[in-house]
Parts: structure tokens; C-alpha cells; sequence
């Protein structure tokens, strides 16, 4: 049997999340306010998070960062955090937000990272509130020579969800990668704003995201790549692809390049579609009902983004999530009634 490992708070009876990793190292944000007085993440001047890799070091267990908003807070809330990873070091955190009742919360988040020179940092968001919250968060990424800066963002929940994604490559061989993928249903919203900027020479940058929207759900996509006169060399790819399931559902993507060096290879492309009738057709010819064809499908499609995810039980325990969300499973949630994962 697969084990379960489970952050406690004081709080067990409304919530839990889980993750099937050992020795994962789990801290809970309450309303901004870290609760642990040790480990490795440190509260930052007001609501937020400080973090700080010293160099060389090599943090071998992911951490993870639950953020959760309870109705003891119920004004709006502003998170500042601040994640260095300094020199040739290396970490792996995981970020989960959450939602414990159903006010209308508004969380405003604004997260500052830097990759130290030869580091590695990769960074998994899991955003899972509720329909009635809205959300905003800001990240600005500053990656230095030959660093490399990983992030995957997987939405499955949210009434409003807007995240900015900000990618400087300041040194030559610094490289990122920035993958998401989102599932939007009722009359959900969805924005993601990415823009990469290519500062110094030699540096490669790709964007990957995908999303499914059903109902009324509504989602913007814009991704800006922008090259500097400097930036020779550089290599910057990026792709976004959707799936409407209704005709009332609707997504507005933008991709751009702007540049400003002539030896560059850089692409970009969008894409708007539906579920393919043939491959639904060729699946219920082998026997597969129409529901389970259609969600075999949108698998598929966002595989992979899960792909990035180089942890491998943390990769499953996201499919697993996903699929549920899919089939509808994250109405209720039993005892509490919220969307939990």
C-alpha cells in the first residue's frame, strides 16, 4: 500500500494536505504567518516568506510551503516573500494554496527569487482554492551565470486566478523553463502573464502551458519574450495550447517576440481547439464510454506539462489530482465540504 504523508496542523479536522514523498520537510503559512519557529523557511518582515539556500549547499528533500487562508482572516491579505538560492546551490519547493471557507477571500502575493551564480532551483505552485477567492501573485525571477530556474504551476481551482510570471536571464548560460498548466470551470478566470527577457549572451528559455476550460470559464494567456541587442546566441521557446469544451467557454491568448539581436533562434505559437471527434470515435469503437473517452483525452493533452515535474511521486500524486479535478471529484470534499487535495 502506498503511504501517505500528511502535514497536522492544529487545524486537522478542516484540513490536510498530502504528499506521498519521505522526508519532505512541510511548513504551514496560516493567513501569512509562518507557524514553525525552525526549519529552513523563515517568516519575512510582515505576511511572507524569507528563504535562504546558503552557497554550495545542496538541499536533497523538496520542502513544502501550504498556504492556507482560514475565516479568522477574512480581509484582504498581502504576501511578500523573498527566496534566495545563493551560489552553486541546489533546491526543490513545492507550493500549495488552499482555502478553508468559503469567503470571499483576496490574496495579493508578490515573490522575489534569485539564482545564484552556477545554482539550480525548481519550483512547483499548486493553486486548489475555492470559487469564491481571488488571487493574484506575482514572481520575478533574476537568474545569474550559468544558473537554471525551473517553475510549474498547476491551477486546478480558484474563482479568480491571476498570476504574473516576470524571467530575467542577467549572465551568460543562465537558462529557465516556465510550464503551467490550468482547468477552469462555472464561470472561473483565469490569467497568466509570462514574460521572459533575455539580457546577456547564451542564454535558452522555453514556455510550455496548456489549459482546459468548460462551462463559462474564462482564461488570458499573454507570453512576451524579449530579446536585448546584447543577447546574442540566445535560444527562447514558447507555446501555448487550449481546449474548449463548450462554445460558451472562451480563451484569449497573445503570444510576442521582440527582438533586438539578429543571431537567435526563437519561436513562438498558440493554438485553440476542441476535443478530436475521431480520436473519440476510434476510442468508443474499442468499447470506452464517452465520458471516460473524453477524459482519456484531456489526459493526454496536458501530460506533458506534468512531464516537467522531475519528482516523481509528487508527478503522480498531480496526475492523480488533475484527473479527479476532470471528473468533477473536487466538489466536496466530505467532512469539510472544501476543495482539499
Amino acid at each position: 500500500m502506498k503511504k501517505s504523508y500528511s502535514y497536522i496542523p492544529e487545524i486537522k479536522h478542516k484540513f490536510m494536505c498530502r504528499v506521498p514523498l519521505e522526508g519532505i520537510r512541510q511548513s504551514l503559512l496560516v493567513d501569512g504567518l509562518l507557524q514553525e519557529k525552525e526549519g529552513q523557511l523563515g517568516q519575512n518582515q510582515g505576511f511572507g516568506v524569507r528563504w535562504v539556500v546558503p552557497a554550495k549547499r545542496v538541499v536533497e528533500s523538496p520542502v513544502q510551503l501550504i498556504s492556507v487562508r482560514t475565516p479568522e482572516h477574512k480581509e484582504p491579505l498581502r504576501l511578500v516573500n523573498e527566496w534566495v538560492i545563493e551560489d552553486r546551490a541546489e533546491a526543490k519547493l513545492l507550493v500549495c494554496d488552499h482555502t478553508l471557507s468559503f469567503d470571499p477571500f483576496t490574496t495579493t502575493q508578490k515573490t522575489q527569487i534569485r539564482v545564484g551564480k552556477g545554482a539550480r532551483f525548481e519550483l512547483i505552485v499548486m493553486q486548489n482554492e475555492h470559487n469564491e477567492s481571488h488571487h493574484h501573485s506575482d514572481f520575478r525571477v533574476d537568474l545569474e551565470e550559468d544558473s537554471f530556474f525551473r517553475c510549474t504551476f498547476v491551477s486546478l481551482h480558484g474563482g479568480q486566478l491571476e498570476n504574473r510570471i516576470e524571467l530575467h536571464l542577467d549572465a551568460p548560460g543562465a537558462s529557465c523553463e516556465a510550464n503551467g498548466l490550468f482547468l477552469a470551470d462555472g464561470d472561473q478566470r483565469i490569467d497568466f502573464g509570462v514574460e521572459v527577457q533575455h539580457n546577456a549572451p547564451q542564454c535558452t528559455s522555453s514556455q510550455l502551458f496548456k489549459g482546459i476550460l468548460d462551462n463559462r470559464a474564462h482564461a488570458e494567456f499573454e507570453g512576451v519574450i524579449k530579446v536585448s541587442p546584447s543577447a546574442q546566441k540566445t535560444q527562447a521557446y514558447q507555446a501555448n495550447h487550449n481546449l474548449l469544451l463548450t462554445h460558451q467557454s472562451k480563451i484569449v491568448t497573445r503570444p510576442r517576440l521582440e527582438i533586438y539581436a539578429d543571431d537567435v533562434k526563437c519561436s513562438h505559437g498558440a493554438t485553440v481547439g476542441r476535443l478530436d471527434q475521431e480520436a473519440l470515435f476510434y476510442l468508443r469503437s474499442r468499447g470506452i464510454g464517452l465520458k471516460e473517452a473524453r477524459i482519456m483525452q484531456q489526459l493526454a493533452f496536458l501530460h506533458d506539462v506534468l512531464a516537467q515535474i522531475t519528482i516523481d511521486p509528487l508527478r503522480y500524486r498531480l496526475l492523480d489530482l488533475v484527473e479527479k479535478r476532470l471528473r468533477g471529484a473536487f466538489a466536496q470534499c466530505g467532512d469539510c465540504s472544501m476543495h482539499c487535495c
